[in-house]
């Protein structure tokens, strides 16, 4: 149990910018056991975001309310899975070159075209699905949908292979075993149908997986397999399409 408590409180301290000042255990084996927290980690973000959402929708108009709502899981990670869409876009897209150009160039600190584009997309696109999500009333769709994401990170990192010897991803990619995955997907499907039904929630999940399986051939065919930046990129593709999809439902 101890160790558990360990895992869960190292998730939040390495995904989120809530203040948790402990000397915590940090092998993979944390991080391989811990990943059974991820849609708990999503489930957090996304309440963040409904009780924003709650609070501001009684004072300010949908327009207003949604940008605060966009702007809320970026504060929480810290821009994390933002900055990995970026690096992978400027990597992927910036030139024509061989597997480590292309790391090198998401390796850079520097804010190339295509993150700028890719950043832009994903911040007008999340925007205009708030915005629809709240004029349709469906706010619950706002904490199930960085629960899916984080479920597909898992998937990704079961079914992909490292593109470097050494990155931050590696903590994850091919480190989880099957149990995680079956218990991480369970814990989505569970979430998902308390808070938008079972039919609704299966579809977006089965979407999530596919978007990610055929990203990771995208990434198998750029550097021949994932890094940190590549599940972070994920992660904001999938929870655009999850509620773009959900719109088009509702």
């Amino acid at each position: 149990m101890k160790e558990y408590l360990n895992d869960f409180l190292l998730f939040f301290q390495f995904f989120t910018r809530v203040p948790i000042n402990k000397n915590l255990k940090c092998e993979k084996e944390n991080f391989r056991r811990g990943s059974i927290f991820f849609p708990v980690v999503g489930l957090f973000i996304g309440l963040v975001q409904w009780v924003v959402y709650y609070i501001l929708i009684k004072v300010l108009p949908i327009n207003i309310t949604a940008v605060f709502v966009v702007i809320i899981p970026i504060i929480i990670t810290g821009g994390l899975h933002v900055d990995g869409l970026g690096d992978t876009c400027d990597g992927f897209f910036s030139l024509k070159g061989d597997k480590d150009k292309i790391i090198e160039v998401m390796k850079d600190s520097r804010v190339g075209t295509y993150a700028s584009i890719a950043i832009v997309f994903d911040m007008l696109a999340r925007y205009a699905a708030v915005c629809t999500i709240i004029a349709i009333n469906s706010p619950l769709i706002l904490i199930a949908t960085p629960i899916i994401a984080r479920f597909t990170v898992v998937f990704l990192s079961f079914i992909g292979k490292n593109a470097k010897e050494k990155g931050s991803g590696n903590i994850f990619i091919g480190n989880i075993d099957l149990k995680r995955l079956a218990i991480t997907a369970i814990t989505t499907i569970a979430f998902g149908t308390l808070l938008i039904g079972i039919n609704k929630s299966g579809i977006l999940i089965a979407s999530g997986l596919v978007l990610s399986f055929l990203f990771n051939k995208f990434c198998e065919s750029k550097i021949t397999g994932l890094t940190g930046d590549s599940l972070g990129a994920n992660n904001e593709l999938v929870e655009i399409l999850t509620m773009i999809l959900f719109v088009a439902m509702s």
